[in-house]
Order: structure tokens, then C-alpha cells, then sequence
């Protein structure tokens, strides 16, 4: 019987252990006002009660206080990453840690329950195999300019979008003819780093029309387009679409004729040869 009892508690012990070890933990981190002591007023910003800006060399810091939140927004004047600090009002304990870049988040936003155990963690970067550190080096590769850097005046925006069902990033920089008053756009997808789409546009007099609902729009127009009545042939309607497809069928049946060759067995013994 003590043998028995003795065995359950063994495997209850375990089983507590197990859950014990579920939880991530990690060294707690509290907000401290005595960490910001040496920084200065931000006179760029108004203060409020319930808000407070603060610099430091090239660093920003915003302190928000809200009912039942402290909240850290940390920046810089030189490179667009920010990093916010959500604690707990009450305990201080760090609740939420966001980091962002131009104002959308990147890596794995992680929170955590009032003691402190990690509860939920999202990883943003996971839609996205065409990975941040590459768009940047493909800007900076082909473009000649830094994302990371914030006096060239860039911009960039990423999401998942429901209409092109992909990830994509969205790029603005000053125009190359005149960076002043054009901005150039580029619309890059976000599983293979292909430019999808570019437009060069007036900062001004289009701004308020965005260049990625114009290409959506044209895209639109174009399906309409090649799916309407484009002519007739031999008493047969024909869209653009299946005109273009026969005028296609078409001339590859004229070329076998004239040069006695067979295309569809040319490209079987192609791609054996491959």
C-alpha cells in the first residue's frame, strides 16, 4: 500500500516538474523611472500629465501612463526601429515588448502574465520568407539607399494582403528624377523578393491617391478587360483572353506546318534533355 502511494507521488511530483518547466521564464524586468534620471526634456513635444518625452543623444524616449499600464516607446533620430515596453501599472512588471520598424511590427512580440511567465508569443515575421534583413539589402543593392537609415527620407510598409493573397512590402523613396517633389514606390513580394510592381508619383498632387490601390485597380480593369467581348472570328465570339490564346495556337499550328515540325513532342524531348 505505502508502495503504491509512494509511486503516485513520485509520478505527481514529475507531472508538476513537467508543468513547471512548460513555462518559459526569464529574468524579470520592471520599470524604473531611475533609468531615465540622466535624460532631458524633449522641448519638440508638448508634455501632458499623463505623458512625458525625453532624449538623450540620439535617443527618444516617450513615457505614457495610463489607467492600468506604464508604456516605454523608445526611438532614435537616426534609424526607424522602436522598441515599447508595456509594464504594469501596479507590480511594474513588463507586460508586452513590441519592437518596430517604420511603425510595423518585426520578430516575435512576446507577453507576459502579471508574475511574470512568458503566456503568448507572435512571431510577425513568419508570412514573410523574403526576410526584412534581405528587403533591406536589396534596396541598399539596387536602389543605393538604407532603409535603416532615417535622413534618406525612406518609407516602408508590409502586410499580408487579402486581395494579391501573399505577404508583401511596400517601399517609398524620393524620386531619383526629382526627389523633392516625386516619390518612387515599389511593391515587393514577400515570399520571393520580386518587384511587382513600380509608379513614380507627384508627393503633392497624388499623394492622396495610393499607388498600390491604383495597381489593384488596374489589375482589376485588366481582368474585366481580357474576360469582355474583344471580336469575332468564323461566327465566334472571342474575350481578349481566348483571342490572344488562339492567335497563339494559331501560329504555332502554322509554324509546324511550314517547317514539318510537331511542337508538342519538341517540347516533350526538351524537357527530357533538361
Amino acid at each position: 500500500m505505502n508502495k503504491s502511494i509512494n509511486k503516485l507521488i513520485a509520478i505527481w511530483c514529475c507531472f508538476s516538474l513537467l508543468q513547471c518547466t512548460g513555462q518559459v521564464k526569464h529574468k524579470m524586468e520592471y520599470f524604473d523611472i531611475e533609468l531615465y534620471k540622466d535624460w532631458e526634456i524633449d522641448t519638440n513635444y508638448s508634455p501632458s500629465e499623463r505623458r512625458k518625452f525625453l532624449k538623450k543623444n540620439n535617443e527618444l524616449l516617450c513615457i505614457s501612463l495610463y489607467e492600468n499600464t506604464i508604456q516605454v516607446e523608445r526611438s532614435s533620430v537616426l534609424h526607424p526601429y522602436t522598441k515599447t515596453y508595456v509594464y504594469n501599472k501596479k507590480t511594474s512588471l513588463l507586460l508586452v515588448f513590441v519592437m518596430e520598424f517604420y511603425q510595423f511590427s518585426i520578430g516575435v512580440v512576446k507577453t507576459y502574465d502579471e508574475t511574470g511567465i512568458l503566456i503568448k508569443e507572435k512571431d510577425y515575421d513568419k508570412s514573410y520568407i523574403f526576410s526584412l534583413s534581405q528587403l533591406i539589402e536589396k534596396i541598399k543593392k539596387e536602389q543605393n539607399v538604407d532603409l535603416e537609415d532615417k535622413t534618406q527620407r525612406a518609407s516602408v510598409r508590409r502586410s499580408v494582403d487579402s486581395i494579391l493573397k501573399k505577404p508583401i512590402y511596400e517601399i517609398y523613396l524620393p524620386s531619383k528624377e526629382d526627389p523633392i517633389s516625386k516619390r518612387d514606390y515599389f511593391l515587393i513580394d514577400g515570399i520571393t523578393g520580386e518587384v511587382i510592381h513600380t509608379a513614380t508619383y507627384f508627393r503633392r498632387r497624388d499623394e492622396a491617391i495610393n499607388p498600390f490601390n491604383k495597381y489593384i485597380l488596374s489589375l482589376k480593369n485588366k481582368e474585366i478587360e481580357d474576360n469582355s467581348y474583344y471580336k469575332s472570328y468564323k461566327g465566334k465570339d472571342y474575350t481578349k483572353r481566348e483571342w490572344e490564346a488562339f492567335e497563339e495556337e494559331w501560329y504555332r499550328d502554322f509554324e509546324e506546318k511550314k517547317e514539318g515540325r510537331n511542337f508538342f513532342w519538341d517540347n516533350i524531348f526538351k524537357k527530357l534533355n533538361e
